[in-house]
């Protein structure tokens, strides 16, 4: 037992396996939780992080975030293919060079107009940065920052993230809609993608 023990721990320890860095952004890194759900981040130039999360089996979502945090555009897969009517843009008033990155305890108020199936509207959103702390997956440790999303006009769905500056994305680890029970998502391992 303690034989088999020992064998699990190291395994999913850094002496293990590579740690991913923000040179591993080329080619992308990948996050898997308890259920084998995997999200991937890949950098695609200055200012942008895309990201495709695969449940898996037959179903996933891409999504292409401004500074690794805001959602500029996001659509739903089938068998990787595009879902019709599931595509929707946000545009931010700014340049993508100014969309702020995270200061422990700041927050950002912006309007943005979002191009879905419905047509054109305006929204508000309200991005609230935590102190800077540290997270663990899967025995690696990042500096670490909590970004909570609140989304005035979808009821006031909010979104709790963790921002990684050293690899320069952030990823969903809990999302609360109005009125009913927050729902957690626990990562278990981080590795680069080998291409």
């Amino acid at each position: 037992m303690r034989t088999t023990l020992f064998a699990l721990t190291f395994l999913a320890t850094p002496a293990f396996s590579q740690c991913p860095t923000y040179a591993d952004m080329e080619t992308g890194v990948r996050l898997t939780d308890l259920d084998g759900i995997t999200e991937t981040y890949t950098r695609d130039g200055a200012h942008f992080i895309r990201g495709e999360w695969d449940d898996g089996e037959h179903f996933g979502s891409r999504f292409l975030l401004l500074k690794g945090i805001y959602v500029v555009e996001q659509f739903d897969t089938e068998d990787g293919d595009l879902m019709t009517g599931s595509r929707s843009t946000h545009v931010y008033p700014l340049k993508p060079a100014d969309a702020p990155i995270p200061v422990a305890d700041g927050r950002w108020d912006t309007e943005v107009i979002t191009l879905d199936y419905e047509g054109t509207h305006t929204t508000r959103e309200t991005h609230i940065f935590g102190p800077s702390t540290q997270v663990t997956i899967g025995g690696c440790s990042y500096e670490m920052m909590p970004i909570i999303g609140i989304y005035h006009d979808d009821d006031g769905y909010e979104e709790t993230m963790y921002y990684l500056p050293e690899l320069g994305f952030s990823y969903l680890v809990e999302t609360r809609p109005q009125n009913e029970a927050a729902e957690r998502y626990t990562y278990i391992r981080i590795e680069a993608v080998e291409k």
